[in-house]
């Protein structure tokens, strides 16, 4: 039964509970003859990059693909249509049909859609915080928290040039340049009426 293995526990990642709960979230579609396979939609309208980075984030513009908690949705839409003790392959088949072709759409969708959010991720930390992109995918590796968190992070803790955030990187101390301000002086005139020139202070 090859096709029956699409949907075996190995392919389902999340627990029934999880998936409702991201669907929840979702709204519901009308049916489209010409994208029939999608069932919801995540409500995002991109703010552009011009957009502050953390609107953008709290619009969810960065957040997971929908396309896959709709896949997953697919699959346990499809385990509850199936009684292995009364269908036999055939009938498996065609119960199966729709929701296997829902599934694989669905992935190609997310397959195009999760890689394009992740670059816009990538472009907007790397223009908003200076740092290269090799830097910000070690931090996010590592980072345990939401993208909210980690942007709350790079707020505290990057700088905004380059050469100071891998100063930071390093856990070097931000060097104090001492700044030499002119005081000016009451004009008394010399000799030949002339100004005195101001004296300079160092702070």
């Amino acid at each position: 039964m090859a096709h029956y293995s699409f949907i075996k526990e190995s392919n389902i990642k999340h627990s029934r509970e999880v998936v409702m709960k991201h669907i929840k979230k979702l709204q519901p579609l009308n049916y489209n003859k010409f994208m029939w396979w999608r069932t919801h939609t995540d409500k995002v309208v991109p703010l552009g990059k011009r957009a502050p980075l953390k609107d953008r984030i709290l619009n969810g513009e960065f957040d997971p693909s929908s396309y896959f908690w709709q896949a997953q949705f697919a699959l346990y839409t499809a385990l509850d249509k199936i009684d292995l003790i009364k269908h036999d392959h055939q009938l498996q088949l065609e119960i199966l049909a729709v929701d296997l072709a829902r599934h694989k759409r669905l992935m190609e969708d997310f397959n195009k859609e999760e890689p394009a959010r992740l670059e816009a991720l990538y472009d907007a930390f790397v223009s908003a915080f200076h740092i290269t992109r090799e830097e910000l995918e070690e931090k996010l590796i590592q980072f345990p928290g939401t993208i909210l968190n980690f942007y709350d992070s790079c707020c505290m803790f990057m700088r905004t040039t380059p050469a100071e955030n891998r100063k930071s990187f390093r856990n070097r101390p931000t060097k104090v340049v001492q700044k030499v301000v002119k005081v000016a002086q009451p004009q008394i005139k010399g000799k030949r009426g002339r100004p005195k020139k101001s004296k300079e202070y160092s702070l």
